[in-house]
């Protein structure tokens, strides 16, 4: 039987879906997982040795996962990508972080897309936290632009189609997720300020507005909590403005291996305001 016939990812409940979202969780973790990082590092020596670069040169120390992640039992619902969305790989990296919190009442995810991200935080986080995920309004005027290209991500019917729809075993666990709509840099953040053990940063990829939700992001944080961002290493903006923050602040910002994912604990030091001006 195929992953995908046993998940039941399309039709009504099905008996085995919970067990069988247990067994992906483990699939893209244990296994799937060390293959990309393989893939990546066998592919970057054949093009070296043939004096081709390809996408963009990244400067943050690498570390695996399990340097900055407690090792903790998963699950994974929804594991085929669409555009703009996260890999399995990093899907599961993302629900590990979820399902290891150990402090704050909140997730703060900046950039919902089709709530694949979303609703996996709700199905692996304790019970105590609530989901809060921002999206941008298909026409809604915004501060800082957007980086070329992603428009498409933005022009939607509906954000966080994914939570909306769930199935009837992962309902209680979407009545966490509450859908905040809005511009990420003029939105009003106060009330979550220093509230989440997670943040997850994957909104818009223009330079400035990195820096901007990055900024909002060590705010929201508990002194004990975690930043992670998506698409390092893909998109300029978000490469540049993760290198700059770790250039000025000397976070401690970590590239995890065989993955776009950079990952930031927040009990290594004590963070500033990060400024929005350029390189």
């Amino acid at each position: 039987m195929s992953i995908r016939a046993f998940i039941g990812a399309r039709g009504g409940a099905r008996p085995h879906r919970k067990l069988a979202s247990r067994l992906v969780g483990h699939y893209a973790r244990a296994l799937l997982l060390p293959v990309s990082v393989q893939t990546q590092t066998l592919r970057s020596v054949s093009r070296s040795l043939r004096g081709i670069q390809r996408g963009q040169k990244t400067t943050l120390p690498v570390a695996p996962w399990q340097h900055v992640l407690r090792a903790i039992p998963i699950a994974v619902v929804r594991p085929h990508k669409s555009a703009g969305g996260v890999s399995l790989a990093e899907l599961a990296v993302l629900s590990t972080a979820a399902a290891a919190l150990d402090h704050g009442t909140e997730i703060i995810e900046i950039g919902t897309l089709d709530g694949r991200t979303t609703i996996n935080f709700a199905v692996n986080a304790p019970e105590r936290c609530r989901i809060f995920t921002l999206d941008l309004p298909a026409h809604t005027p915004v501060k800082f632009g957007h980086a070329s290209d992603e428009r498409r991500y933005v022009d939607k019917l509906m954000p966080g189609r994914y939570f909306r729809n769930a199935a009837p075993e992962w309902q209680s666990a979407c009545a966490r997720i509450v859908q905040l709509l809005g511009d990420s840099a003029a939105f009003d953040w106060s009330p979550h300020y220093g509230r989440a053990g997670l943040v997850f940063v994957d909104g818009s990829h223009a330079y400035d507005a990195v820096l901007s939700d990055s900024d909002t992001a060590l705010r929201l944080v508990t002194s004990q909590g975690i930043i992670i961002w998506h698409d390092y290493g893909v998109w300029d903006g978000v490469t540049r403005a993760l290198e700059r923050l770790e250039a000025t602040r000397h976070l401690g910002l970590r590239h995890v291996r065989g993955t776009t994912l950079v990952i930031w604990r927040a009990d290594q030091n004590s963070p500033t305001s990060v400024s929005s001006s350029s390189p």
